[in-house]
């Protein structure tokens, strides 16, 4: 039998499809570009199109299929966004009918508007007319494919993803620290998940393991952090320049001002990210962990501890 991952020259696929190589899987990355990893075979295919046959040949082999494809880039094309997480996703669902489905999700699919206080998998995803980004409003709409196709499917929704090879929200803030000085809203003091990239391959292994395991399922280091307290950790385990973090007023204008944007600009789509990443970081964002322990059977590890660097 076979393994399939999409996105697999991406963070997370790339994870996924190298954890799956160790097992003694024979795997498959399907996708437009060759992850070039190790006891993986590689087989090209374009996902917004329908599979070509040398793809639904698999198919007969195919014993579980990890949809980890996406676009890990909140500002590009509304459409694109479109054609990739959700018409790629159901081209996928209609090329593997018979094979066990994880699909990798996100926790952007809850309200970006308001606090996440340990919330249960129950609270998303939101009604997609409800987002005013594509990128959270597609992960709800691929969602909501998969539950309605594939009630089977097992459902992973990452809060936000960091390790080596992260491309979001580490990065990022990185980026926009000027001088040394990273101002965050409330000085970062909000109380928010995150999930290391080991514990999402953990719990993305877990659902094969655990054939049971269906719906949807909160995945994230098992204690929130203090948000600045997790950036001076990680930056310093990443090698990112050093930061003192300030205090600025939870406003996204006065954030964006800080930031040294244009006002008049803030919405328009070559900022769509600083919007994104302001929104995310206004308020908690934490979630209760307890369906992939119960269910998952998995125990993740606290990776930004402190005392991990002293």
């Amino acid at each position: 039998m076979a393994v399939i991952v999409t996105g697999a020259s991406g963070f997370i696929g790339g994870a996924i499809a190298r954890a799956l190589a160790t097992r003694d899987e024979t795997v498959y990355a399907l996708g437009r570009r060759d992850p070039e990893i190790s006891g993986v075979n590689f087989q090209t295919w374009d996902i917004t199109e329908p599979a070509p046959e040398t793809v639904r040949s698999l198919a007969k082999k195919a014993s579980a299929v990890f949809h980890c494809a996406g676009i890990a880039e909140v500002s590009v094309d509304d459409d694109e966004l479109y054609n990739v997480k959700v018409t790629g996703t159901r081209n996928v669902l209609d090329a593997f009918p018979k094979a066990r489905i994880v699909h990798i999700s996100s926790t952007t699919v809850y309200s970006t508007n308001e606090p996440h206080t340990d919330l249960w998998e129950e609270a998303g995803p939101k009604d997609p007319n409800d987002f005013h980004d594509a990128y959270s409003r597609t992960h709800a709409l691929a969602e909501q494919l998969v539950t309605r196709i594939r009630p089977d499917a097992a459902i992973l929704r990452p809060a936000a993803v960091y390790g080596p090879g992260e491309s979001m929200l580490m990065p990022y803030l990185s980026r926009v620290a000027k001088k040394g000085v990273l101002r965050l809203p409330g000085g970062g003091r909000q109380k928010i998940t995150l999930t290391h990239i080991d514990n999402l391959v953990r719990a993305a292994i877990a659902c094969v393991d655990v054939p049971s395991a269906s719906g949807p399922f909160n995945i994230g280091d098992p204690t929130p952090y203090k948000l600045k307290d997790a950036v001076s950790t990680h930056f310093a385990r990443m090698d990112y320049e050093p930061v003192v973090i300030e205090a600025i007023a939870k406003d996204k204008a006065l954030f964006a001002a800080k930031l040294g944007l244009k006002i008049k600009t803030f919405f328009h789509r070559g900022n769509r990210t600083e919007l994104f990443i302001v929104e995310y970081l206004q308020h908690d964002r934490t979630y209760n962990l307890t369906r992939q322990q119960r269910v998952l059977g998995i125990s993740t590890t606290q990776f930004l501890l402190p005392s991990r660097f002293q």
